[in-house]
Order: C-alpha cells, then structure tokens, then sequence
C-alpha cells in the first residue's frame, strides 16, 4: 500500500471514528426534542399575538358599532329638526363606521381561522414531543443495556466477532431523526449480542461440567 493510499485510509477512519462520536443516539435525540421545543415556543408566542389582535378587533367592532348606532340616531334627529346638512353628515359619519366595522369583522374572521388553524398544529406538535420524549428514554435504556454488555464481553477477555468493525454503525441509508438514532442503537444491541455471545463461546468450560462429564463417562464404562 502506497504512503498516500495509507494517508486516505487513515484519514477516511479518522472522520468515519469522530462522525460516530458526534452521531451520540442520546445526544442527537435530545437536541431533537429541544428544536421541537423552540418551534413549539414560537407557535405558542403566535398564539397569543393572534389571541390579543383578535381582541383588539372585537373591541373595535363593538365601538365601530356603537359610534354608527348613535350616528343614525343623530340623523333622525337632525332629520326632525329639518337639518338636512347635519342629517347628512351623520348619515356619512355613520356609513364610514359601518364600513370600519366591517373591516374588522373580516379580519377578525381571519385571525381567529389562523388561531384554529394554529392551535391544531400546536397541539400536534406538542403530543409529538410528548411521543418523542417518551422514545429517548426508550432509546437511552436500550443504549446503556447494549453498552453494559458490550462492556461485559470486553471485561471477559472476547474479540470482537469477525465481520462486525467498528465503523459499523457508520454504514447503511439511515433515515432521519428518531428513527436514525433508533436504527444506530438497534445496531448497538446487535454487535452487543454478537460480543455476548463471542464471550461465551471463548468462555473456558466450568469445573461442575468437567466433573459431571467424567462421572457419566465412569458410569457408561461401568455398565
């Protein structure tokens, strides 16, 4: 192997070794949670803008028609008193409220669609995280399990078993979020298992077995 093939194929194991570190089930899942956490701050902050511009707009409606209800009445009463150009500009004060309370109520039948709207997505996201939540201590349990008995496999002396490397994790199409870091720890029962399972295989056979063995093997030449 050439120096500069050596270079490459240390240096692919190197980025291949701190993208492992970095890729940390626990540590990705719980930045997850807190970016589903900001976004669902963020849609509560709009909630309430939307909640108070639609206040503001009930409030307007209701003087919007206050003023245009007392408007009419001044008309009537200029009309009355047979002054025309009083009545008149009543009659166009009260058509310029009326026209304002309209206005309103179009946009308050808007902001509160956009409140129902929000408050849907909301309380989606927020049984997601809720979800979510309750997968990472799933996901952190199953992580510490397959760690203690990669561990164990380790403390008794067992190889790693032939065709599982360590950059193992690294391979595959792994899907986004949760179920990445879900298929990543999967993994990590697996070699766990497979270490498991190298440990007792190499394990040195037990003195209750070696006696047990002669005493049938005294017996069947006895008989």
């Amino acid at each position: 192997m050439s120096i500069f093939q050596r270079i490459t194929t240390l240096t692919k194991a190197a980025i291949h070794e701190g993208l492992n570190k970095l890729e940390d089930p626990i540590l990705l899942t719980g930045q997850y949670l807190r970016d589903l956490e900001d976004k669902i701050a963020n849609a509560e902050g709009k909630q309430r803008e939307l909640k108070a511009a639609a206040s503001v707009l009930e409030r307007r409606i209701y003087e919007y028609k206050v003023l245009a209800e007392r408007s009419e009445a001044e008309a009537v009463q200029y009309m009355s008193e047979g002054n025309e150009p009083a009545a008149r500009t009543a009659v166009m004060a009260k058509i310029r409220y009326t026209e304002s309370e309209q206005e309103c109520t179009a946009g308050l039948k808007e902001t509160q669609a956009t409140l129902a709207s929000l408050e849907v997505q909301l309380a989606s996201v927020k049984e997601e995280h809720t979800r979510l939540k309750a997968k990472r201590a799933e996901l952190a349990e199953r992580a510490r399990k397959a760690a203690e008995i990669k561990q164990a496999a380790q403390a008794s002396g067992a190889a790693s078993p032939a065709g599982y490397p360590g950059q193992v994790l690294n391979n595959g199409a792994a899907s986004r979020g949760f179920e990445r870091m879900e298929d990543k720890i999967a993994m990590q029962e697996a070699l766990a298992e497979q270490s498991g399972l190298a440990a007792a295989a190499a394990a040195p056979e037990s003195p209750l077995n070696s006696a047990v063995e002669a005493e049938l093997e005294r017996l069947r030449n006895r008989k």
